[in-house]
C-alpha cells in the first residue's frame, strides 16, 4: 500500500527559566513567537518561568499577561507568614494562578506542560506533569528561606532553579524535536550588596550561571535577554522587561526558522526513504 507523504511538522519545546520579576520578560518572548507565527508544541517552566508557562499552556493571551504583569509587586506574590522553615509564604502566587486560570490540574493544559521544583530534603529534581497546577507553580517559585517550603504529599518543595534553571530535561520525553530555552540570568548584573535582597539576587545569578555549562555548545537554541538593568525583585518596569524579552527573541527568530527548515528537510528525506523501501515503484 502506498504511503501518503506529508510535509513533516517539527514539534518545538520551549523552556522558560526562573528569575523572579525578570520572568516578566518571558511575556515578550512569547509575543515574539506569536508575531512570527512559530508554534510552541510543548512548554516547561522553572520558578517565574513556571508562572508564565502555566498561563501560556492554559490559553492566557500575551495581552492578558501584559496586563497582569503591570499589576504585580512584591506584596502581590508574598505574605508574611513566619515558620521555622521560612520567613514568608508564597501562597499569593497560587492565588494568582487560580484567579486567572482556575483551580486546574497540569494535565488539563491545552499545551503539554512541565513544571520543575526541588525536594529540599533529598536535593532531587521534581518534574510535575500532572497534579494541582497552583500547588506545583507555588513549589517551583518558592525561594528557599525567604519562603517556607510548599508541602505536596510528603515532600517539602522549593525553587526549581536550584536543580534546573532552564528546564530542558522534560522536553524530549514530551515529544519536542527542537528545544529552545530562555535564560533570564545569562546577562543579569550583580548588585552591590547592601541588604538581604541584594544577597539573594546575586546568589541566584551566580548559581544559575554555573548551570549554563550543561547546555552551552549544544544544539539547543538559547535566548538571552539583556537584563543588566534589573534585579529579581524589580517589578517596577514591566514594559521594559517585556521589550527586552521581545527584542532578544526577534534576534534569534531567523536561526529558529533556519533550523526548522533544515530539520524538516532531514525528516522529509528520512520519510521518503522509508516510503521508497515499502513502495519502491
Amino acid at each position: 500500500m502506498p504511503i501518503k507523504k506529508r510535509k513533516p511538522k517539527l514539534k518545538i519545546g520551549l523552556a522558560l527559566s526562573g528569575g523572579g520579576a525578570l520572568g516578566i520578560a518571558h511575556v515578550g518572548v512569547l509575543k515574539a513567537f506569536q508575531e512570527s507565527k512559530i508554534k510552541i508544541s510543548y512548554i516547561s517552566g522553572t520558578s517565574a518561568g513556571a508562572v508564565v508557562a502555566a498561563c501560556w499552556a492554559f490559553g492566557i493571551s500575551t495581552d492578558e499577561m501584559i496586563e497582569i504583569s503591570k499589576k504585580l509587586n512584591w506584596l502581590k506574590v508574598s505574605n508574611f507568614g513566619y515558620s521555622k522553615l521560612g520567613l514568608n509564604s508564597n501562597k499569593p502566587v497560587g492565588k494568582i494562578i487560580k484567579d486567572y486560570i482556575g483551580d486546574k490540574n497540569i494535565e488539563d493544559a491545552k499545551i503539554p506542560l512541565a513544571i520543575i521544583a526541588t525536594d529540599i530534603d533529598s536535593g532531587k529534581k521534581v518534574i510535575f506533569r500532572e497534579g494541582n497546577l497552583a500547588e506545583a507553580v507555588m513549589a517551583s517559585a518558592c525561594i528557599p528561606v525567604f519562603f517556607a517550603p510548599v508541602e505536596i504529599g510528603r515532600r517539602k518543595l522549593v525553587d526549581g532553579m536550584l536543580v534546573e534553571n532552564v528546564p530542558f530535561s522534560p522536553l524530549r520525553s514530551m515529544g519536542a524535536q527542537l528545544e529552545i530555552g530562555v535564560d533570564l540570568t545569562a546577562k543579569m548584573a550583580h548588585e552591590k550588596t547592601e541588604h538581604v535582597l541584594d544577597v539573594v539576587n546575586n546568589a541566584y545569578g551566580i548559581f544559575a550561571r554555573q548551570q549554563q555549562v550543561a547546555f552551552k555548545g549544544s544544539e539547543k537554541i538559547i535566548i538571552e535577554p539583556h537584563l543588566e538593568k534589573f534585579t529579581l525583585f524589580d517589578f517596577k518596569n514591566p514594559e521594559q522587561l517585556i521589550d527586552a524579552g521581545f527584542t532578544a527573541t526577534k534576534l534569534v527568530i531567523p536561526e529558529i526558522k533556519r533550523r526548522l527548515k533544515q530539520e524538516q528537510s532531514e525528516v522529509k528525506s528520512l520519510l521518503d526513504k522509508i516510503g521508497n523501501f515499502f513502495d519502491p515503484n
